[in-house]
């Protein structure tokens, strides 16, 4: 019973400020986000509605930065105030320790961090979705109507209106010019009027501009004449009126979004990262058949890569396959076999029949001297086999195009007949080649950067959920150490290691979408640097260390004097 009630006690401290801290941290993230779009809410006269369906996904994608936030400044609060109450002091002289005093709390901290994980798997894309949408319908929408004096206004499709004058009632407006385009001839239509006055009806719909003493200016070509009529109309008033529909807010279909991946969940961003991964092998095997028909003897034969078998391979052959693509790879008198077994039609129930491939440099020299001893002599490589001594089983090799020395002499003797220029011909394939390498760099740079970005974004929704238990285990201990209550001292720890936090996050995933830093670890770096300060903090709470008290450290400096003062007496 009295455990309950020690349980009950510590959790409706936590809860209050928690909820507190939470709201407040969550509005001051998004009024530091809102504030970047200031300047396309301006003028826009889109009524309170849009914007506090706007605020509202946008505080739900900001509520999961400020949830960690909110759980460390609020377990700063929550023992502050008891170590500074001695409440803390009381509890543990009653035999209740340190880590069972903070059971109920962890177990809360806990049930959030699980329910964080949920919420920025499901809630987050589609408030992403929402709040995305919308700001883009509102940067799109037109500013509200301001005509202003002495500039044309062209706000409204196909008319331009200019006013020399316009008066302080914001109503009136002098030496009114129009140009009429809504025909399509150009400026074959004018309008002037010495006076006019400006109002919208019909909850903004339209425009009413009522013309005073003024003129009406068209010309009109005829069919049956080459010379254009030319019509001028004076009248004493004239009433004209504009739609408005253009300046409307026009709600786009929220699919347009969702190939973003922030509109995702974690199996979707699985799914498009896998996809990724396949466009990468398929950009290397289409550069690979590509450049085969640059050189007359490498790279000819037609089975050397097969791309449509590439979805059909299993765990075990995208493991050799990868390494394969990424060995480096030479000049040589023999071209690059990549893939030749790896990317076949074959069954997953033949995987053990398939020969094995071995390593590219290995099968190079070990030809190369085949070469040097069977000078002119055709070799046929198709039943070679090579064992590879770090194992014990035979290796295969298979279809393999060889370059002899008679192969070069037929080379020079039929570019030498037909007179072509050797240089230029092999000069002309090197600089296609090196185009087609520069393309092949470039897509699979940005393949690359796709699946860093997208891994990136899946794995923050882990490390972010496991961020509150993290904050958790550093406010709680500190706050008993530290034994201050309120908002001052709490708030500047807290915000300290919140910019440790932030701070950290921002620079792997810079990092990673460079390619410098894996993404994994880019997305797991700030909560791993941050968990060895929450388990310090948690063993010196534990044996209540005077971390932040000056006396403590004061007397370990003079023990220190002492100390180099005894030893001195005995020099």
């Amino acid at each position: 019973m009295r455990m309950r009630k020690l349980d009950v006690l510590m959790l409706k401290s936590f809860i209050g400020p928690f909820l507190l801290t939470t709201a407040v941290a969550n509005f001051i993230l998004l009024l530091q986000y809102m504030l970047k779009y200031f300047d396309d809410f301006v003028g826009k006269n889109l009524g309170f509605s849009v914007f506090a369906e706007l605020i509202f996904y946008f505080s739900l994608n900001m509520l999961q930065v400020a949830l960690p936030l909110g759980v460390l400044l609020a377990s700063l609060m929550t023992f502050g105030n008891l170590g500074e109450q001695f409440e803390l002091t009381a509890i543990k002289s009653s035999g209740i320790s340190l880590l069972r005093t903070l059971r109920p709390i962890f177990l809360f901290v806990v049930v959030l961090s699980i329910g964080a994980y949920f919420f920025n798997n499901f809630t987050i894309p589609a408030a992403n979705l929402k709040a995305y949408s919308l700001l883009y319908d509102i940067k799109h929408t037109k500013p509200a109507l301001d005509i202003k004096s002495g500039t044309f206004y062209n706000g409204i499709p196909n008319y331009s209106i200019k006013a020399k004058d316009k008066l302080p009632d914001g109503k009136t407006l002098l030496d009114v010019i129009i140009y009429d385009h809504s025909s399509g001839r150009g400026n074959k239509t004018v309008i002037l009027a010495d006076s006019s006055l400006m109002y919208t009806f019909m909850d903004d719909r339209y425009l009413k501009l009522e013309m005073y003493n003024g003129h009406y200016y068209s010309e009109e070509s005829k069919s049956s004449s080459e010379i254009d009529r030319f019509y001028r109309t004076e009248y004493n008033r004239m009433d004209m009126v504009f739609s408005l529909a253009s300046f409307d807010l026009k709600r786009r279909k929220e699919e347009l979004f969702q190939n973003n991946r922030q509109m995702k969940n974690i199996s979707e961003l699985s799914h498009d990262v896998d996809s990724f991964k396949n466009q990468v092998v398929r950009q290397k095997a289409s550069f690979i058949q590509t450049t085969r028909r640059y050189f007359d003897y490498h790279m000819l034969n037609k089975e050397l890569i097969n791309e449509k078998g590439i979805i059909e391979l299993d765990s075990a052959d995208i493991e050799e396959r990868d390494s394969i693509m990424n060995s480096p790879v030479r000049a040589s008198v023999f071209p690059v076999y990549l893939l030749s077994q790896q990317l076949s039609k074959k069954k997953p129930k033949e995987a053990k029949n398939r020969p094995k491939l071995i390593a590219q440099d290995t099968l190079i020299r070990e030809l190369d001297e085949e070469l040097l001893k069977n000078d002119r002599r055709p070799i046929d490589l198709k039943k070679k086999r090579s064992r590879n001594r770090s194992t014990s089983f035979s290796l295969e090799v298979g279809n393999i195009d060889t370059l002899q020395w008679s192969h070069i002499d037929t080379y020079l003797d039929d570019k030498l007949k037909n007179r072509k220029p050797i240089l230029s011909d092999a000069l002309n394939k090197a600089r296609n080649v090196k185009v087609n390498l520069n393309s092949a760099k470039t897509r699979l740079f940005q393949y690359q950067r796709d699946v860093n970005l997208y891994t990136i974004e899946m794995q923050k929704k882990y490390a972010q959920a496991l961020a509150c238990i993290l904050m958790f285990l550093i406010g709680a201990p500190l706050g008993a150490i530290i034994k201050k209550g309120g908002l001052g001292v709490p708030t500047i720890l807290a915000i300290f290691f919140f910019i440790i936090y932030y701070a950290f996050t921002s620079i792997g995933e810079k990092q990673a979408k460079s390619g410098v830093m894996d993404p994994y670890l880019a997305s797991w770096m700030s909560d791993m640097i941050l968990l060895p300060f929450g388990l310090y903090f948690l063993k010196q709470a534990r044996v209540d260390a005077r971390l932040f008290e000056v006396d403590a450290y004061r007397v370990g400096i003079e023990k220190l004097k002492r100390r180099f003062a005894r030893n001195r007496n005995k020099a």
